[in-house]
């Protein structure tokens, strides 16, 4: 047998080493360590122990190559060989694996410069997942002051974080943000919004640290007045309720104290606790928003006499006029809905001192009286004719406009 038959032979090629063979795991490397063999003790080839001391000892980089070893290490750490973090990766490359989605290790930027470049090419990109990644990435491994310094310089970031930070909950990370900023009225606000959201229906805890947020944040200087006096008003409500014992009234807003007051207490005279005008006073309603409780509950009550009393008075020549903090087209809309009379509607109409108003309101509304009176002042007999053959014959308001158009006193002017 010549030379090329013996190396083509099935029973060589099979003992044969090969090139092409599949190159070893880290696993496949660890287990042949770990592997016994006939003969071997229990130690592994890698144990430090050395039974024989008269072995000479080796230095292990002459045993295993260090790709090898650290792929060794590698498989005994238990972490995926593709999550090593490359000393060569540049931001570019891992922008574009945070913005695919892929994952990452942003550890390999050690440097101010590299870091700061991640966020602005972040920034430039507006993703915003990638900022968060990153700005969480800076937070762990930088000062944060220094961090909220960068953030301060990068709007976009800046607010993608907070909202970062709002979504999780995390209100004392918020607050530290917003006062290094010089925010402190912003987070005074949005520990005041926590409070409200997270507190529950326990009044005691809540007006607890409601005033401590007061002391503590509301009356700094720089506060905003407007903001602080919001704060003093509802911690001023949550002692009332508290006073009034009902649990329906428990965290529930001004408004929808008043109005519980007006349905269930409107004849408590003015300095008892419940009365409505007590409330208005402590909590300073202002007179339009009372106004505008009365009318709805009981305009939906259908306590029309209450309704007509709070807004319509008689003047000194007898004469009924509408007394209300509410805009006449506001009023005039709502008493509508609320199925109010038509001589209700008819004193509000008859307010308005602008004719071409009421005449459109009133037909809007269908007060046939004040569009025929309205008419009949206007001295548009041509109008009124074409008006009163909209309405049914031998009513009430075709009578009115038959006996209108036939009035002598009136100088028609068509």
């Amino acid at each position: 047998m010549d030379d090329d038959d013996y190396w083509n032979t099935s029973e060589t090629k099979s003992k044969a080493f090969s090139f092409d063979d599949d190159v070893l795991s880290p696993q496949e490397i660890l287990a042949i360590g770990q592997k016994s063999y006939p003969g071997q003790k229990d130690e592994s080839v890698f144990s430090s122990t050395i039974s024989n001391a008269k072995t000479p000892l080796l230095p292990l980089s002459s045993l295993v190559s260090p790709k090898v070893l650290d792929l060794i290490l590698l498989a005994q750490s238990g972490r995926d060989p593709n999550e090593r973090a490359d000393p060569d990766q540049t931001v570019a490359v891992t922008l574009k694996r945070l913005v695919l989605g892929r994952s990452v290790s942003l550890r390999c930027h050690r440097s101010l410069k590299s870091k700061t470049e991640l966020l602005d090419g972040a920034v430039a990109i507006g993703d915003g997942n990638a900022i968060i990644t990153v700005v969480l990435f800076l937070i762990q491994s930088l000062n944060k002051k220094l961090v909220y310094e960068l953030l301060s310089a990068r709007p976009l970031a800046l607010n993608h974080y907070i909202s970062f930070l709002q979504s999780e909950g995390k209100v004392s990370e918020l607050a530290d943000l917003l006062i290094m900023l010089g925010r402190s009225p912003d987070a005074a606000m949005y520990q005041f919004q926590h409070i409200i959201k997270t507190q529950g229906n326990g009044v005691d805890g809540l007006l607890r640290k409601l005033n401590n947020l007061l002391s503590n944040h509301f009356n700094q200087p720089g506060v905003d007045a407007h903001q602080a006096k919001m704060v003093t008003d509802y911690v001023k409500l949550l002692e009332w309720q508290k006073c009034a014992n009902k649990a329906e009234l428990n965290n529930r807003s001004t408004l929808q104290c008043l109005s519980y007051c007006c349905e269930q207490h409107w004849h408590e005279g003015a300095g008892n606790m419940m009365s409505p005008l007590t409330l208005c006073q402590r909590q300073q309603v202002p007179p339009v928003q009372y106004d505008w409780v009365v009318l709805n509950v009981h305009g939906n009550s259908n306590k029309w006499d209450i309704v007509e009393s709070m807004f319509t008075k008689k003047d000194w020549l007898g004469r009924t006029t509408v007394s209300s903090n509410i805009p006449m087209e506001t009023l005039l809309a709502r008493l509508s809905e609320l199925a109010a009379s038509k001589q209700m509607l008819a004193t509000c109409l008859n307010k308005l001192p602008n004719s071409d108003d009421r005449l459109r309101l009133a037909q809007k509304y269908k007060v046939h009286s004040v569009v025929i009176e309205t008419l009949a002042k206007q001295k548009d007999r041509s109008s009124l004719t074409n008006y009163k053959i909209t309405l049914s014959p031998q009513s009430e308001e075709y009578i009115l406009a038959e006996n209108t158009l036939r009035d002598s006193s009136i100088k028609w002017k068509n």
